[in-house]
């Protein structure tokens, strides 16, 4: 069934022809949207679910993204289109069969995983589980981090990762760091804050042309690692990228494509220019631009969470270590800044209260929603699922890695994924390609740590 909201909301509702499972499962979108999400919509439907998507009302048919300068349409894209949809198709069940759905579930990543948190946080009647993985809840500022490294390689050229060299990187990366947590071997790293890698390794030496990096190449990895900052007074706008992800970074290359994204976006919506030349940014004063014209209009970084967790809603979040979108601390940063607010300097009591409804699990090698070297499969709306249902908080997920990331291949490795701050370690005997030897154990040095940076 497809309908239309006024003046511009398209969305499709799609109810299983026999088996209903009594459950609505709403699926997110990816980048500026613009279509409906078949693909997500098409196992949900398998699955027993009545299943929901919407096209946040604008056509991706609009190559121009002329509907970003439309206050409408960017409000619908950026804050109420999934709540519009979900709604409705709540009322279209219930007069399909009788009743709405028993309970309702949300599953997105990247711009999904930020359509997720938004209805966690503005919107927390919608659902009753949500798994937001890689979640672009920060959009406004990732907008700043592409730009952070394009106009470092605009100015600089010679400064260019490509492939062969990003492979390089990461190689010297695992070389030095992989280990570290008693396990030989591994194509990721288990935690990239244990690695303190030294660029100074790689520098070419007189005469030398491969096997190295310039210092401007040296200087656009550095550039790639360290937070977005302003440079007037130090305030880190956008953490940096993580060790271990360098074979990810994608726009670093050659003709990084992703400029188009804060091109239109920022141009349109705080420059107000289809035309704005992206290598004029000032991550001082355009920066504060930002947050006043389009931060709070597209951003899901509250961390009131309260009603949400009042009504019984259940929150999965999942993000990549080598994610090669959005820096993979982000959502630890915004998870630590919801324990603040929940139970000031009183960690271990807040982190109690926290994860009685909300759940952070980071995915060694794991890629920008799906990908990446590591396990990056695993079932997180069964998790979701069954904590809402039965109450069984999930204490780990069990990811798999298939040969090639193709399951009919075989399994290459399974590798359990641990509740933030807990970590995955080698139980020291047995095959490392196996879940089964490795158990969930907390990492309070990390953690402390990563919570000692948001207070400040």
């Amino acid at each position: 069934m497809t309908a239309t909201i006024a003046p511009s909301l398209t969305f499709e509702v799609w109810l299983p022809a026999g088996f209903w499972n009594q459950r609505l499962q709403g699926v997110g979108n990816g980048g500026f949207a613009g279509q409906i999400s078949y693909s997500a919509m098409a196992p949900a439907l398998a699955a027993g679910y009545a299943t929901v998507s919407t096209d946040t009302g604008h056509s991706a048919s609009d190559s121009a993204n002329s509907w970003i300068s439309n206050p409408t349409q960017l409000e619908m894209w950026g804050r109420t289109s999934i709540h519009l949809m979900t709604v409705r198709a709540k009322e279209i069940l219930a007069a399909h069969y009788g009743t709405g759905p028993k309970y309702s579930y949300f599953v997105g990543g990247s711009t999904g995983g930020r359509q997720g948190m938004i209805e966690a946080q503005y919107y927390p009647d919608d659902y009753d589980g949500i798994v937001s993985k890689s979640p672009g809840m920060d959009y406004s500022h990732a907008m700043m981090e592409v730009l952070w490294t394009s106009q470092r390689l605009a100015q600089s050229p010679d400064g260019v990762l490509r492939e062969d060299e990003r492979k390089l990187l990461n190689e010297a990366v695992l070389a030095a760091c992989t280990g570290r947590d008693g396990v030989q071997g591994d194509p990721m790293l288990n935690d990239p804050r244990d690695c303190g890698f030294n660029l100074a390794r790689l520098k070419c030496r007189a005469g030398e042309t491969g096997g190295c990096l310039t210092a401007e190449q040296i200087a656009t990895a550095e550039r790639v690692y360290a937070p977005v900052t302003n440079p007037r007074t130090g305030e880190q706008l956008y953490p940096g990228f993580s060790h271990g992800s360098e074979s990810a970074w994608h726009f670093a290359a050659e003709n990084p494509a992703l400029t188009s994204y804060p091109q239109a976006l920022l141009g349109r919506a705080v420059f107000n220019d289809a035309n704005w030349d992206w290598r004029t940014f000032d991550f001082d004063k355009d920066a504060a631009l930002v947050e006043k014209k389009l931060a709070r209009k597209i951003d899901a970084t509250s961390t009131d969470l309260s009603r949400f967790a009042a009504r019984g809603g259940k929150l999965i979040m999942a993000q990549g270590w080598s994610d090669d979108y959005q820096a993979a601390t982000l959502p630890i940063e915004y998870y630590n800044r919801v324990l603040l607010d929940k139970g000031g300097h009183h960690v271990r009591s807040s982190l109690r209260d926290v994860q009685e409804f909300y759940r952070l699990f980071m995915v060694p090698g794991g890629g920008h929603v799906t990908g990446g070297p590591g396990p990056n499969s695993f079932d997180a709306l069964s998790a979701v699922r069954s904590w809402v249902e039965r109450g069984t908080a999930p204490k780990k997920m069990v990811a798999t890695k298939y040969v090639a990331d193709v399951p009919e291949n075989g399994v290459a490795m399974t590798r359990p994924l641990c509740p933030y701050p807990q970590v995955a370690r080698y139980d020291g005997s047995g095959p490392t390609s196996e879940a089964s030897n490795f158990r969930c154990a907390d990492d309070w040095a990390d953690f402390v740590a990563d919570v000692a940076r948001e207070m400040r």
